[in-house]
């Protein structure tokens, strides 16, 4: 069956006789009206993806209010998801994020390998709240759900290539290849590269880009009741991180490391000095399997689907990450992960169609090897981490919604979720020679965990193009164990965290589907929240993120998404998000005298700006018989934020403004062939995506290190592409 052709809901979407088009989404499992889905869904169709000129998940960062999606500063193969201020930023292998992501329903269950070349996107769904119901543990932010094209039964395919600043070359290519009745493929390729945008002064530059993805997917429409989706996925990447620039480095600090104020003028912007070539080789490849069965009417129970979703994911990193005149927080890191899921999907209705039922089982299992040589002032690491993890977890869910009538509708589910970690843990001391085995010495090396999120939701249409919905929601993100301890003591245990949410929103279509307005309100508390808090070890001089558990914090906010059909040819967006959040009672400890104290009132949360807002402005146009003519302009604001919970105002991150424009002709002279002229950050603003700092040394007390790393300079390009088969 040729895959459903879908809308945007945040960007401009396509125009049906001057109106806007229905967004159909899968946000619960089961394909519905965007408009009538009683979550808060920002949707970005295939069509808006390839307008903005998509290649990675943080393409569309600045247009979804209250996301942030950054890559790692220290190696661009992790992405930190941060939704509604629910925030994860360190991607050791120990560590899972706050915000899930699923591929055609599958589970990526770790930062490293969530940032990839995305190629064949269907739709992009940002599910923004807890999605502990129907998507299980880390989604305690919301999801990120992501539709890939399913191979139909019609010859079509596209050829795109790319030129562009810094070097910028490349290109992709789709064909969809019917075999015989109800079976085909659907093959696609596409290749990246590009010069690094920070310069560095001493080796070569830093985040730059080198892409290769592949992906194979065959459909077999076997008979009415039966299908078949088989995926194999492969994304390659060899490039260098983004890098850190140190913004100040304390008085005396030379003493210690020779050379390394050399370029701590905060005026150098976009330039780092490394003291070797660092690197990011990053390596991905998926297999999926799912079975789709349409059984009918079994017993009391209409329409019944049953799925299987069977996956199997591999990463392997190798990476040098250092952006400091001296050897400081650096050193080479090896990676080795494999994550194996099984689901089972039971969906169907009862009651002549009045009650709908969505439920599962869920199985993942997951193993890996993580080795960092941490050289600390040193050529020669001071310490070889080596961690090796195990991570089995079941679960079963189910939500069943009820039409009252054709008004009125509730919706009852939750999830009960197990867990167990294992985590090998030992440290090597070259400069020894000795070994501290520990996971060996500590209380336990196993971190067990159930949890049960429940979701209740009622909404109410007063008129055909109006939803007013509220619901009360539970998430959890799971706890761990501390895998950048280098002591015993360190190497303890945080517990889960949870978080329960209470929104309540209104979707509503004016003007004959002229005018589209998304509006949700919500407020959320935490317990037991995980914080990352950066320190130095004292003994051993190695760079350490300890995790915390904050007793508890609140936050609310505002998010609104509206589209404006002004002409048939002039369509303009908006969205606004407002977040407020706040540590009620925070205990931490203090790092001179070791001793706990209240820090609610000094601590932050990591990438939460208080406000985030776009504006897009899209003009499209026949021109006769020569051409479809395409102008766009996306305008997006980014409020002040933090990167790290301690207070360090010499790395907090200034409110920014990022100009994007696209100039498209399409269908030229009645062909497939279109060419399009774009550019990002027009501007070339100057803005800051992440940072740290290590305040004390002992030299000059507080003083420290403070390092930043730099959002992307300004770009620009040339897409040449041809439709085929259409």
């Amino acid at each position: 069956m040729p895959a459903l052709a879908l809308a945007s809901a945040a960007s401009p979407m396509a125009l049906a006789q001057g109106a806007l088009e229905e967004v159909v989404v899968t946000a619960r499992k089961v394909e519905e009206s965007l408009q009538q889905t009683p979550i808060a869904v920002t949707a970005y169709s295939q069509n808006t993806l390839r307008e903005l000129g998509l290649e990675t998940l943080t393409t569309i960062s600045t247009t979804t209010p209250n996301l942030q999606l950054q890559r790692g500063a220290g190696g661009d193969s992790s992405l930190a998801a941060c939704l509604r201020g629910m925030c994860r930023t360190d991607d050791i292998i120990t560590e899972e994020p706050m915000v899930g992501t699923y591929v055609d329903g599958f589970y990526i269950s770790r930062m490293q390998g969530a940032f990839f070349d995305l190629i064949d996107i269907q739709q992009i769904e940002i599910l923004r709240g807890p999605q502990g119901t129907l998507f299980g543990k880390n989604t305690a932010g919301g999801a990120i759900n992501i539709t890939t094209v399913r191979p139909h039964d019609e010859f079509e395919g596209y050829v795109v290539g790319n030129l562009g600043s810094d070097n910028l070359r490349g290109g992709k290519f789709s064909v969809n290849v019917p075999m015989m009745d109800g079976f085909a493929a659907r093959l696609s390729y596409g290749q990246q590269q590009r010069d690094g945008l920070i310069e560095n002064t001493s080796f070569s530059d830093l985040n730059d880009k080198d892409y290769k993805t592949a992906r194979l997917a065959l459909a077999a429409d076997v008979t009415d009741w039966f299908s078949a989706d088989y995926v194999f996925d492969w994304f390659d990447a060899d490039q260098t991180p983004n890098g850190w620039q140190p913004t100040l480095v304390e008085a005396g600090l030379e003493v210690v490391f020779p050379g390394i104020s050399s370029t701590s003028d905060p005026g150098l912007d976009r330039e780092v000095t490394t003291v070797e070539e660092v690197y990011d080789q990053f390596d991905q490849k998926f297999n999926g399997l799912t079975l789709n069965f349409t059984l009918g009417d079994v017993g009391p129970i209409d329409d019944l689907v049953i799925k299987s979703l069977t996956g199997q994911r591999r990463t392997q990193l190798s990476s040098f990450r250092t952006s400091m005149p001296y050897y400081f927080i650096s050193g080479p890191l090896d990676q080795d992960y494999e994550l194996f899921t099984q689901e089972f999907q039971f969906l169907g209705s009862a009651l002549n169609g009045d009650l709908q039922i969505v439920s599962g089982i869920f199985l993942s299992a997951d193993e890996g090897s993580y080795v960092l040589q941490q050289q600390f002032a040193s050529p020669v690491p001071n310490t070889v981490i080596s961690l090796d993890t195990e991570t089995d977890t079941w679960a079963v869910y189910a939500e069943a919604t009820y039409h009252f009538n054709e008004r009125w509708k509730a919706s009852l589910g939750g999830r009960y979720t197990d867990e167990e970690k294992v985590v090998d843990s030992s440290l090597f001391f070259p400069p020894t020679g000795a070994t501290l085995p520990v996971s060996e010495l500590a209380p336990t090396n196993t971190f067990d965990t159930d949890n049960f999120s429940p979701r209740v939701t009622v909404s109410y249409a007063p008129a055909d193009e109006i939803l007013l919905y509220g619901s009360y929601s539970v998430g959890f993100k799971s706890g761990g164990l501390n895998g950048r301890a280098t002591t015993v003591a360190d190497f303890s245990q945080y517990d889960d965290a949870e978080i329960q949410a209470v929104e309540i929103g209104m979707k509503a279509d004016f003007f004959d589907n002229r005018l589209r307005t998304n509006i949700a309100a919500f407020y959320q508390e935490l317990d037991d929240w995980q914080v990352q808090v950066n320190s130095l070890d004292p003994v051993n001089f190695t760079f350490l993120s300890r995790i915390e558990n904050a007793a508890s914090a609140t936050m609310m906010g505002v998010e609104m998404e509206a589209t404006a059909v002004i002409t048939d040819a002039l369509q303009v967006s908006a969205t606004l998000g407002w977040l407020d959040p706040e540590y009620d009672t925070y205990q931490s400890q203090d790092l001179a005298t070791l001793e706990p104290i209240d820090v609610s009132d000094q601590y932050h949360f990591q990438l939460a700006p208080e406000w985030t807002s776009s504006v897009t402005a899209r003009y499209n146009k026949q021109l006769g018989d020569f051409a479809n003519l395409l102008i766009r302009v996306d305008y997006a604001y980014v409020d002040d934020q933090y990167f790290q919970v301690q207070p360090s105002p010499l790395i907090e991150g200034d409110d920014y403004t990022l100009l994007d424009a696209r100039v498209e002709l399409s269908e030229l002279f009645g062909s497939g062939f279109s060419l399009s002229v774009w550019g990002k950050n027009l501007e070339d603003e100057e803005y800051r995506t992440g940072g740290f700092d290590v305040k004390t040394f002992g030299i000059n007390p507080p003083d420290g290190l403070y390092a930043s790393s730099w959002g992307n300079t300004r770009v620009w390009g040339v897409d040449v592409r041809y439709d085929f088969g259409q």
